[in-house]
């Protein structure tokens, strides 16, 4: 690093190619955050995430490759400046830098620029300011002019109170930061939508860390009705509205008005890395019916806006698969323009490039292999690094199957798929010759043992799948063929991944023993299950994916059914029974507070003319201990009682249930309340089983003690020893 003081007033530091520029004194008026040292030690050592193990969130928030996402896919163009406004420690700036002619980063806090510096100091095309960004861009503007093609602020809405005070902070910011736009230029926002569904099941607002502060008008988050306000009163008119998925923070797929999710696709909705949430419902349940109700937009969790005009050729959905090795890093993009509709791969690291070429030589492979049926791959044209692809209309497989069971017409669903290992087979039956085990056979998918002999290609397209299987006016294609390789794999597998990737997240799929109508044993199953999973590896090559990061770094999730039983924890559910026998509209419930040594005392009052009783003590396994259990009728009675577990001698009554019972018999009719102490100690499930285990073997050994064959025996060694 090299520190300089310039004329203006200014300092400067250089890290690499980069130069830090920030005002003279401002270093004694900030202070840096506490995890700024943690991360700026990780990217001085080339921390990875993809490779990394640090299990926290403030890492995996300013250090993930999949932060770029959000922003990446802009159509920057070479000639373009770019403004970048507070860029905090660069988590987006790496997206424009590749694209863009010139980066400008803004960045109040000084320990951040340096960090943002350090992290990108190879890039030839970028310059960061620390401290007030509004100070900064005037004095750019006299400087040099500072106008921008692109100006990004992707946390202005919510921080515009920051910096502008009255009725309209949103508006007065946006107002001021388009002046600084080139004529035709495109400003971009992004937000946390107000009404997003994770906060409706359960989510923290991220700002405030309380739950349902969004939903209540409290946090930095926006409708899309205000969003639409701020952006009329800022002057900016009409803006394309798009919704990164999960949320804006790692997005894996960025929908528009243009382009919107269809159900089933909104799967991953668990993205609580900063702490704990609640899981109310299942919002994948919900966003089905959203979508089906045309209402996803209010719901979406984020909205990402883009200010400026409309341009000839428009993403209007795209994809991310770059949460796996470099070699097969890629977006998948809808470009919509004058001609139509493109689907193109784009290749995210040098080194996926030739994956991406290769899908040309696929096209012409498999259109050879599978014309045999009329079957043809989606045709490919290469245009620079992407490979892109006709955008065809028609229904997919999938999309059948899914019509059939909506409908409940399980035989057609059946006739369907076999329908499909026939097609899949005939096909492929030109090209199949007897498997053997290779060496990249084995690199991809391990060395398993098979129980029989099998066929296959030596040439294989693995997306064999029901969802890329379309029928169109032209016949059917297959649409997408990105994991095709030259390696033979038997037939059967293709069918089961087929079969398999379909049935997953579909439980009403489960029961119907769809493997075995195809013809796939449970062995089989679990064999191809082990080849998939190694090849899962091997595509990712040692990547540590969002899915594994949240899994070591989430806070925990606590679900409605969690709560129910807490709720209940210090309870007990009272049946009376009347003459009618027992219904649960006419229990009650007794809240319970054990004393100091665990006791619990009931006074329970009956209605007129209890004949018997029940209590649940529990909902879930349990140990009982009955002490007391009395009628009252001109003084006490004993009463008698049952219950649906195991006595353990002294210790009580040992439930491996989870709805615990005593029934209790004999209230003699007058009696107008009863008294009961007991103690109720939770138990795991496998604790509770244990001890049952255990008890039954020590009536097993007690039964044989008593058995008249053992006492014999005993009697005769007795009698053999004298």
């Amino acid at each position: 690093m090299s520190r300089e003081t310039g004329v203006t007033g200014r300092n400067s530091e250089t890290y690499g190619n980069v130069t830090v520029f920030y005002e003279e004194g401002i270093l004694e008026t900030q202070q840096a955050r506490p995890e700024d040292a943690k991360i700026l030690e990780l990217v001085e050592a080339g921390y990875d995430c993809r490779r990394g193990t640090e299990d926290s969130w403030p890492v995996l928030y300013h250090l993930s490759h999949l932060r770029e996402n959000l922003t990446e896919w802009l159509p920057i163009g070479p000639g373009d400046r770019v403004l970048e406004f507070d860029a905090d420690t660069g988590e987006l700036t790496g997206g424009f830098l590749k694209k863009a002619g010139q980066v400008v980063c803004l960045e109040e806090s000084v320990s951040r620029s340096r960090i943002l510096a350090k992290r990108h100091q190879s890039a030839e095309n970028l310059s960061v300011y620390a401290g007030d960004p509004w100070r900064n861009l005037e004095l750019l503007k006299a400087e040099s002019g500072g106008v921008y093609d692109w100006i990004v602020a992707a946390g202005l809405p919510g921080q515009a109170a920051e910096y502008f005070t009255g009725e309209h902070p949103e508006a007065e910011a946006l107002k001021r930061l388009r002046t600084y736009l080139r004529p035709g230029g495109h400003l971009v926002l992004a937000a946390d939508n107000r009404f997003g569904l994770k906060y409706w099941a359960g989510a923290m607002e991220p700002h405030t860390g309380g739950y349902f502060d969004s939903l209540e008008g409290r946090g930095s988050t926006f409708s899309r009705r205000e969003l639409e306000r701020i952006l009329e009163e800022s002057g900016c008119g009409d803006a394309a509205f798009y919704y990164p998925y999960p949320e804006r923070w790692f997005p894996t797929a960025i929908y528009s008005d243009q382009w919107l999710p269809k159900a089933g696709e909104l799967n991953h909705n668990l993205r609580n890395f900063e702490g704990e949430r609640l899981v109310l419902f299942q919002e994948e349940k919900v966003y089905d019916q959203l979508i089906r109700d045309g209402r996803y937009p209010e719901f979406a969790n984020a909205f990402l806006c883009i200010v400026g005009p409309e341009p000839e050729e428009r993403t209007i959905y795209c994809k991310y698969s770059n949460d796996r090795a470099e070699r097969f890093m890629l977006r998948t993009d809808v470009v919509k323009n004058t001609e139509g509709y493109e689907v193109r791969k784009v290749p995210l690291a040098g080194a996926a490039k030739d994956h991406v070429r290769k899908m040309k030589q696929w096209e012409e492979e498999l259109d050879r292999l599978y014309q045999r049926n009329g079957i043809r791959a989606n045709r490919c044209t290469l245009k620079g690094d992407a490979a892109a692809f006709e955008f065809l209309e028609g229904a997919t497989f999938e999309e059948r199957l899914d019509a059939l069971r909506r409908a409940g017409d399980t035989e057609g669903l059946v006739s369907e798929i076999l329908w499909f290992r026939t097609l899949l087979m005939d096909t492929l039956k030109p090209e199949l010759r007897p498997f053997a085990k290779s060496g990249a056979f084995v690199e991809m998918f391990g060395s398993p043992e098979f129980p029989k002999a099998y066929e296959g290609a030596e040439t294989n397209n693995l997306d064999w799948i029901f969802g890329n299987l379309m029928g169109t006016e032209d016949g059917i294609r297959i649409i997408d063929y990105e994991w095709t390789f030259r390696v033979q794999v038997p037939a059967d597998y293709l069918l089961w991944r087929a079969l398999s990737l379909y049935v997953h997240g579909r439980e009403d799929m489960s029961a119907l023993g769809l493997m075995a109508l195809a013809g796939i044993s449970p062995e089989e199953e679990r064999i191809f299950e082990e080849m998939e999973h190694h090849f899962q590896l091997w595509l990712l090559s040692g990547t540590q994916t969002i899915g594994a990061q949240y899994l070591a770094t989430a806070g925990r999730t606590i679900t409605l059914s969690d709560m129910l039983k807490q709720v209940k924890k210090n309870r007990i559910q009272v049946y009376p029974d009347t003459g009618h026998g027992l219904s649960e509209a006419e229990s009650f419930w007794i809240d319970t507070e054990p004393d100091k040594q665990g006791i619990i005392r009931l006074e329970i009052l009956l209605p007129p003319g209890v004949q018997a009783l029940r209590l649940d003590p529990a909902e879930h396994t349990c140990l009982v201990k009955v002490r007391r259990l009395l009628g009252e009728l001109n003084g006490t009675y004993p009463l008698s009682w049952t219950h649906n577990g195991r006595e353990l001698e002294q210790e009580g009554i040992l439930y491996t249930t989870t709805d615990p019972q005593i029934q209790i018999q004999g209230i003699v009719p007058g009696t107008g309340r009863i008294y009961a102490e007991l103690t109720v100690e939770e138990l795991h499930p496998d604790t509770a089983y244990a001890c049952m285990n255990l008890l039954n073997r020590v009536r097993s050994a007690e039964r044989l003690l008593e058995s008249a064959p053992f006492r014999f025996l005993k009697k005769l060694k007795k009698s053999m020893k004298r």
